[in-house]
């Protein structure tokens, strides 16, 4: 029996692919930088907003990606919540088992972290929200997943990670958690199948049928 569930957020508890790639594309276009697809912009999504945004001007130049990340920032702070919400099945995914330890863990800082999770009504669910400016290094970094174990007072084996992308199977690995990816997120399956991982469902529907079957 599994006793704390981790979860990643954007992809996986809450679709913000849209939100995300309009900040982006705003600060793009302030600083003219490169004229990306919508699927070029995801890609770069993961491992963290200053990465990101270097990662969609293809620059390495920090100055540039500081004042794309700041742009970013104000604009994200305003439209956050103009297309994001949770994946359908994430709710009662939360609440069969809101008996159990739950907690996120995202490359994403905060304050929108646990502003979208209290916005949507579902931050109550989580014994915390461990944001990419937590103080911790960013996933695939298995220190987050570690402080959370010693927190709930569980064993790894005890942990199951829910993500969306080889960053959160990753970190899984490095941690010696089990791990299931969610295929609605921002990774394809064939991406996912690569990065292997314990065990791939392509929804939160399907997901919880697993976790009865394995009795999580």
């Amino acid at each position: 029996m599994k006793k704390l569930i981790l979860y990643d957020l954007d992809g996986t508890l809450v679709d913000t692919r849209r939100d995300i790639i309009n900040s982006v594309r705003h600060a793009l276009q302030i600083l003219k930088g490169p004229d990306l697809t919508d699927e070029e912009i995801k890609d770069c999504v993961g491992t963290g907003l200053h990465a990101l945004i270097k990662q969609a001007f293809r620059t390495e130049n920090e100055k540039l990606a500081d004042r794309g990340s700041k742009l970013y920032r104000e604009h994200y702070k305003k439209h956050m919540l103009d297309h994001t919400k949770l994946y359908p099945g994430a709710l009662e995914f939360l609440e069969y088992f809101k008996d159990h330890k739950q907690a996120v863990i995202t490359n994403k800082p905060n304050p929108f972290s646990s502003q979208i999770l209290e916005a949507l009504g579902v931050a109550h669910y989580f014994m915390a929200i461990l944001a990419g400016d937590n103080g911790l290094p960013f996933k695939p970094d298995p220190a987050a997943i570690r402080h959370l174990i010693e927190e709930a007072n569980v064993t790894a084996e005890e942990v199951i990670f829910v993500g969306d992308s080889p960053i959160d199977i990753q970190s899984a690995r490095n941690a010696e958690v089990e791990v299931v990816t969610l295929s609605h997120g921002f990774a394809s399956e064939a991406t996912l199948r690569k990065a292997r991982p314990d065990h791939i469902v392509r929804d939160f529907a399907e997901l919880l049928r697993l976790a009865q079957e394995k009795g999580w």
